[in-house]
């Protein structure tokens, strides 16, 4: 059996590691697409050693390479490399290009994602693809079914995830004695309406006694955050044990905020976007969502105090009872197209 995954950013990379290796340990044959954008492609050849990878695509951030070179000329490597390599099934995480070639080419295409906002964007998806997946945040219908956890969860399980202190030794860090912070680009189709930078709009107002490490998808910001912040240069060797042993995850980014949340840690999105993703972690008090400088007050009242190990387990053992497992989730509807 044949398999084409899309991946377009690090966060999906993440969502399939897991079914990927898996699948090809019970001899699927197994291709991973990626996006030209940003260190993604480097991040792909760290991440998928001895997978087949083929870049498919590109984008420079402007909305008209999003539109030419991500979506137009995306799409129709796709056809080509479709009917080439006559593939099973398809599986991305919102692609419209692979859908729309999948479709002309007959062959099922199934997605999991976790944005229902994106309401002409899914509509689209739901025509072409065969099934999407999502949390349970939306009403399920013919093309629309749902798994009981958020994407992110295929790699942070404890089932899936562990932290190894190791990762913190080239930083000189010790456990739960800094923070992490990722700052998203606004060149990104999620991000267009976020003003750029925001973190930086703050950062001077966060304790300047605390270490913290930058995650910063745009290195031409690099001179607006404190001197003494440690940027990190990508890609990143075992990033979510940095996350994991950190004392506090700020993010301009919707999904790394919540990966703090499921490793367990005081979490803020300080971005402009209302997500019901988002949402199903604060209702469970997992995750804080302070636009821009309103984070500031609680990000030093996190700070000033100490790390509780004991909650953060408490965490992670409830996600994991409560839960579904995704990488076998995924698996198992995979399978379903298995001829």
């Amino acid at each position: 059996m044949k398999i084409l995954f899309d991946i377009k950013h690090p966060a999906q990379l993440n969502l399939f590691k897991g079914l990927t290796s898996e699948l090809r340990e019970e001899n699927w044959d197994v291709t991973i697409c990626y996006l030209q954008r940003g260190k993604l492609p480097n991040i792909i050849k760290l991440e998928y050693p001895g997978f087949n990878t083929i870049p498919v695509g590109s984008s420079r951030g402007t909305r008209w390479s999003i539109l030419w070179d991500g979506n137009i000329k995306r799409t129709l490597a796709f056809l080509e490399l479709i009917r080439k390599e006559k593939y099973n099934i398809c599986v991305a995480a919102s692609s419209i290009p692979l859908a729309m070639a999948c479709k002309l080419a007959g062959i099922p295409l199934i997605q999991f994602y976790d944005d229902p906002e994106r309401k002409q964007v899914n509509t689209i998806n739901a025509r072409l693809s065969t099934q999407l997946f999502f949390p349970p945040i939306v009403e399920k219908n013919r093309k629309v079914s749902v798994f009981n956890c958020l994407k992110e969860w295929s790699y942070l399980s404890p089932r899936r995830f562990r932290p190894d202190v190791k990762a913190l030794e080239p930083y000189g860090l010790a456990p739960h004695e800094y923070i992490f912070v990722r700052e998203v680009s606004n060149k990104s189709f999620n991000y267009y309406n976020q003003q750029d930078g925001i973190i930086s709009s703050f950062a001077g107002k966060i304790d300047p006694s605390a270490k913290v490490i930058l995650s910063l998808e745009d290195k031409s910001y690099a001179n607006r955050y404190p001197a003494h912040w440690t940027i990190l240069q990508e890609p990143v060797k075992d990033i979510h044990s940095l996350i994991y042993f950190s004392k506090m995850v700020i993010s301009s980014g919707d999904s790394m905020a919540r990966e703090g949340a499921m490793l367990g840690l005081p979490s803020v999105y300080c971005g402009i976007r209302k997500m019901k993703a988002n949402e199903l972690l604060m209702q469970l008090g997992m995750l804080q969502h302070l636009p821009v400088d309103s984070a500031v007050p609680f990000i030093n009242m996190i700070i000033g105090k100490g790390f509780d190990e004991e909650k953060q387990t408490s965490i992670r053992k409830q996600l994991l009872e409560q839960w579904d497992d995704m990488t076998a989730f995924m698996k198992e509807q995979i399978n379903r197209y298995k001829t």
